[in-house]
């Protein structure tokens, strides 16, 4: 059987639905506590913050990147498209699914400066009439 937590200044249990951080019975005793360091000339400091990582802008980005831009598009569309031809994906996230497969699609089709129809659309296909008719 788990010690019974108890209170760091008067000793009473500290009750279950506390926070399990909590080294104090009540907000009482944790002011109490305060008083009685700070008598005692007892300093606690705080725990210092991480710092936040400084903002990358998109070329320090892919620098550290071992992939480039495109071949993280890539992956990111052959993964959303295999969820989105497995029979166990969910009805309800084929949506959201297929939103992202497209935009992910248009966003490669924009860094690799052509789309997947971009040929067919810009050839003209010229027929000839080689003297052939149909009746």
């Amino acid at each position: 059987m788990a010690k019974p937590r108890v209170c760091a200044r008067c000793g009473k249990p500290i009750g279950r639905n506390m926070s399990p951080r909590a080294k104090y019975c009540s907000d009482s005793c944790r002011v109490l506590a305060c008083r009685e360091r700070r008598a005692k000339g007892i300093k606690i400091e705080p725990v210092p913050k991480a710092k936040p990582a400084p903002a990358l802008d998109r070329r320090e980005f892919e620098r550290m990147m071992d992939d480039g831009m495109e071949d993280v598009l890539r992956h990111t569309r052959d993964v959303l498209r295999k969820a989105l031809d497995d029979p166990e994906t969910r009805a309800s996230d084929l949506p959201a699914l297929s939103r992202q497969y497209i935009a992910v699609c248009r966003e490669l089709e924009s860094q690799s400066g052509g789309g997947l129809f971009d040929e067919t659309e810009s050839e003209t296909t010229e027929v000839s009439d080689v003297g052939a008719s149909v009746v």
